[in-house]
Order: structure tokens, then C-alpha cells, then sequence
């Protein structure tokens, strides 16, 4: 293989449905790219099939790809673009659409497909750990494992989770993200990180949530959001994140832009709403395992218009 390319056997729909996911994943994506790829799916019956084949393999866990360290410092040379590596970590090894994806811990899939714990689309699920604690985590959120003789640590990747902790005298349990860490020893609490509010909350027993700059302690009831400085009180008008455990999604004068996306982990196919449609507001509960009820219901009280092509790509617009 020479230096600087990637040699790979997919077929032309299969490359394209690479370079589409990557563009998408790419954190740059406007309505216009959007309308484009609409278009491509469209085009021809066998792009519709190669963007289905790699959405179902990126639900899947696959083996890394990388095993040195010095592969993966290549890949993260600053010289590579976000989405020039994904699509690389994409394209490269596939077969059809089938693909080996970059995966170690760190690396921009692993919290989707080899982190310790994880849930796919539309799929809550509860597991039990070795100490008897369990933890239920919400759709598309995934969680890492290090348990040793002085520590219990759960690392939430993404999504959101709920832990009921049984006592270790011995060992705290801690529940950590980017912006803190929750420590207890037993009782039952709730971190998540969804759309750009996140929330922790106390929901039996106390925590304390610790941070580099303060300390706090939560009762249970309590419960605080994450502002991007600080750990706060909730605002008035917020998604209460307790909601999803029961199926849920419980919203105080919310942004639908807000809404869509805490639908968008139990939405199959791409869930696009315009600018305008965004910053409608809302309160109501909406149930999260039929998003066409949840949909349908904002449609009601909303002045939206919302269409579905292929039945992949969903777009709501204000009308």
C-alpha cells in the first residue's frame, strides 16, 4: 500500500455512503448538504441500500483496527482533517459496506461501538454489574468499566444513564463525565449528557459531585444542570432527564430544537428540523419509543410541516 492512500475494495455506492457519513459526522453540515444527500439516496436504488448496510454495521461491534499506539498517533496527526479520518476510519479494511472502524478507547467511534457497556437506537437497557449495582442506560449512550479493589468507576461516553448502587464499604462508586464526577456509596442517581444541557440528579440517598473547582452535595430530589462553566440549579424551563427511564420525554418550555434532539436516539434514519422550526417553544410529555406518535403530537400544537423520504430522512419545517 502506498503512503497516503487507502486501497479498499467497496463498490462506488459504498464508497459514497463512507464519504456521506463522514461529511455528516464531520460537525459541519448545513441544510443545503442535507438536500444533497437526499438527493443521492434518491438517485439510485443501490445508494439507499449502501447508506442501510453502513448504518446497521456502525450498530454493530467490531475489532479495532489499530492495535500499535504509533498508528493511532498517525491518525491523529493535526494534519488530518475530523472528517478526513473518519472517512479513513471508514473506508478503510471494508468489504461492501461491511467495515472495520476505528475504535480504540479515545478514538472517534469507540463510545459507539466497543465501549464497555452501550445501547443502539431506540433501545434502553439495564444492566447488572459485578458488584450487584445496576445500570440502565438510555438509547445510543455507552458507558466504560474499571472496577478494582479501591474503586468503582463508571465513565458515561455518551447518552445517559441511571445507577442503582449497592453498598461497598470499601470501594466508593463514582459516576464520571467531562465536567465532574459523582461519588456515593449507595442509593440510586442519574447522569446525563444529551443535547447541551447536562443534568445530575440525587434520586434516593445523597452524592456529592466533584469537580476541579468545588465540591457539592446533592439530597435525595435534587437535582443539577450543567450550563457549560458550571454545575447549577435547573432553570425553570428544562428537559427533566428522570424522564427516559420510563419511556419518556418530559420537556418545560423547550425549544423544539431541544425536543428533536432527545428524540433523535430512538429515531431511525436522519431527523432534520429547519432553524425557524427549531426555536418554536413547548412543554408536554411525548413518548420516546414511537417518535411517528412523538412527532405527530408536536404537529398538533405546533406549526410544523414535516415530510419523510425513503423512510431515512425525516424534515420538519415551520409552516
Amino acid at each position: 500500500m502506498l503512503p497516503g492512500r487507502v486501497v479498499t475494495t467497496v463498490s462506488a455506492a459504498a464508497a459514497q455512503a463512507i464519504e456521506w457519513y463522514a461529511r455528516r459526522a464531520s460537525g459541519v453540515f448545513t441544510e443545503q448538504d442535507q438536500e444533497q444527500l437526499i438527493g443521492w439516496l434518491a438517485a439510485d436504488p443501490s445508494h439507499l441500500r449502501a447508506w442501510q448496510t453502513l448504518q446497521q454495521q456502525l450498530n454493530r461491534s467490531v475489532t479495532p483496527l489499530v492495535q500499535q499506539q504509533a498508528a493511532v498517533h498517525a491518525l491523529c496527526d493535526a494534519g488530518y482533517s475530523r472528517r478526513r479520518m473518519l472517512r479513513g476510519a471508514l473506508s478503510l479494511g471494508a468489504l461492501a459496506v461491511g467495515a472495520q472502524l476505528l475504535t480504540l478507547p479515545g478514538g472517534p467511534l469507540h463510545a459507539r461501538l466497543r465501549a464497555d457497556l452501550r445501547t443502539s437506537t431506540a433501545q434502553r437497557r439495564t444492566f447488572t454489574l459485578d458488584d450487584g449495582s445496576t445500570l440502565q442506560l438510555n438509547a445510543q449512550s455507552s458507558v466504560d468499566l474499571n472496577f478494582n479493589p479501591r474503586q468503582r468507576h463508571v465513565q458515561l461516553l455518551r447518552g445517559a444513564v441511571q445507577a442503582q448502587v449497592r453498598s461497598d464499604p470499601a470501594r466508593p462508586f463514582v459516576l464520571a463525565c467531562p465536567w465532574g464526577e459523582v461519588w456515593l456509596d449507595s442509593g440510586r442517581c442519574l447522569l446525563a449528557m444529551q443535547a447541551s444541557q447536562p443534568q445530575v440528579w440525587a434520586l434516593e440517598g445523597s452524592l456529592q459531585l466533584r469537580t476541579a473547582h468545588h465540591n457539592q452535595h446533592l439530597a435525595a430530589g435534587q437535582g443539577l444542570a450543567f450550563d457549560g462553566n458550571r454545575w447549577q440549579d435547573l432553570p425553570s424551563h428544562y428537559v427533566d432527564e428522570r424522564s427516559w427511564t420510563r419511556g419518556l420525554l418530559e420537556v418545560h418550555d423547550q425549544s423544539l430544537g431541544q425536543v428533536i434532539e432527545h428524540l433523535a436516539p430512538y429515531h431511525q434514519g436522519l431527523l432534520h428540523v429547519s432553524t425557524a422550526a427549531a426555536a418554536l417553544r413547548i412543554s408536554g410529555v411525548f413518548t420516546l419509543d414511537d417518535t411517528r406518535v412523538a412527532l405527530a403530537a408536536l404537529k398538533d400544537v405546533l406549526p410544523l410541516r414535516i415530510d419523510t423520504w425513503l423512510g431515512v430522512w425525516t424534515r420538519i419545517e415551520r409552516v
